[in-house]
């Protein structure tokens, strides 16, 4: 009996376990998500820090434009906090270094004059204060810098690196195994012959993988044969905590995955949803193993990956809320079906989106035509210009 699509991704979401923290190097996290809380070691800035280079004085000595002053010594990033001795001269200093005792201003170098050990003044004014990034004005310590849940960037890094965490607490990311079935696919490199076809859904996936930033794959093929199909999905099993097998889960005489997977005691939790493309769909669990079976028509086999399995990767890994991005049709569209339907688009000038025509889920040649699919739910079949409905790009970078 087929399910609707909500009813798929309702108990797909059910079935997920719960995301796994682990420890990872500071240089190998970016892109994951934080499974802790990042608090500052200390004040930030740790000191008043200096913005720019010039002099820094005691802003009550200043008279006005054109005064002289005697220079005393230098403040340099990286050393200890200097001291201004004598509050009538001003001392050197450089961008970044702390702002030196006894000082509360810095004047930068294009409002002076350098001449035989001191400055001539050429402002009007100075100010307590004045380029100089105060201490704990960023954060104090023991604030939350980045919350937990965040997806790690380099801005993440930067604050972690400069926090001192070289070890940081992330959510695992699942280890995934691709495969995929038939006799009749052939590696890309190997002679063909006219009944054969070229295998492409393990490429095509692991690149669709990739690009959400899931890296962690391993691909196979096996042939029709259930015996084969029995020993390496046992292995698979033990060694992937996502596996895809694409092709094999239809009604024909050939499509022995369900049966396979029955036998090594993978509980089926639902075949076939009321869709369009990836009508035979398949998904189930073993332990905290979760089994998508996928169609092997290329356009269906991509469809389901980016609708449900993405997802499910995501959140897996620790990410909160799913994004969901809206475009708008930018003409009618009639569909002749009761299924949920996802149709390709492709946007066009004024950011709407249009049908793409294409010869049913085996045409991935016309996949490149389209920016990716809409959704469109099964209660109607006419959809009118100007209605907002879910997109799901075929790339991650559309999202950007």
């Amino acid at each position: 009996m087929l399910i609707s699509v909500s009813k798929a991704e309702k108990l797909i979401h059910e079935a997920l376990p719960v995301p796994k923290a682990t420890a990872m190097p500071l240089s190998e996290v970016n892109d994951y998500v934080l499974a802790a809380d990042i608090k500052a070691e200390r004040d930030y800035p740790p000191f008043d820090r200096i913005t720019k280079d010039g002099i820094a004085i005691a802003s009550a000595s200043f008279i006005g434009e054109g005064q002289h002053m005697g220079l005393s010594g230098y403040a340099q990033a990286g050393k200890p906090q200097a001291v201004l001795e004598d509050a009538a001269t001003a001392i050197e200093v450089a961008t970044g270094a702390p702002l030196p005792q006894g000082t509360d201003a810095v004047i930068p170098y294009e409002e002076i004059k350098k001449q035989a050990g001191e400055v001539v003044f050429n402002t009007r004014q100075v100010c307590a204060g004045q380029h100089i990034h105060p201490r704990a004005s960023d954060s104090k310590k023991g604030a939350v810098l980045v919350e937990k849940g965040a997806i790690i960037g380099s801005p993440e890094i930067a604050i972690l690196g400069s926090n001192g965490i070289h070890t940081v607490s992330v959510y695992a990311k699942p280890r995934i195994a691709i495969i995929t079935t038939g006799d009749e696919l052939v590696a890309t490199e190997a002679k063909i012959e006219p009944y054969q076809i070229r295998r492409s859904n393990d490429v095509m996936l692991q690149a669709a993988l990739q690009g959400y930033g899931f890296a962690n794959i391993l691909c196979s093929h096996i042939p029709d044969d259930a015996a084969q199909l029995h020993a390496r999905f046992a292995e698979l099993l033990d060694a992937a905590d996502v596996v895809l097998i694409s092709g094999g889960v239809s009604k024909g005489t050939y499509d022995l995955v369900p049966d396979v997977l029955k036998k090594l005691a993978v509980k089926n939790i639902f075949h076939g949803v009321c869709q369009r493309p990836g009508k035979p769909m398949w998904f189930g669990k073993k332990a905290n193993t979760l089994v998508f079976g996928l169609p092997g028509n290329p356009v269906s086999a991509l469809t389901c990956t980016l609708r449900y399995v993405i997802p499910a990767l995501k959140k897996i890994s620790g990410h909160i809320e799913p994004f969901i991005d809206y475009k708008t049709l930018g003409e009618a569209v009639d569909v002749n079906v009761a299924f949920t339907v996802f149709l390709p688009v492709q946007a066009n000038s004024n950011n709407e989106v249009v049908s793409v025509l294409h010869n049913g889920s085996g045409d991935f040649a016309s996949l490149s035509d389209s920016n990716g699919f809409i959704e469109l739910p099964s209660e109607t079949k006419h959809f009118y210009a100007g209605e907002r409905y879910a997109f799901i790009p075929w790339r991650a970078s559309c999202l950007l």
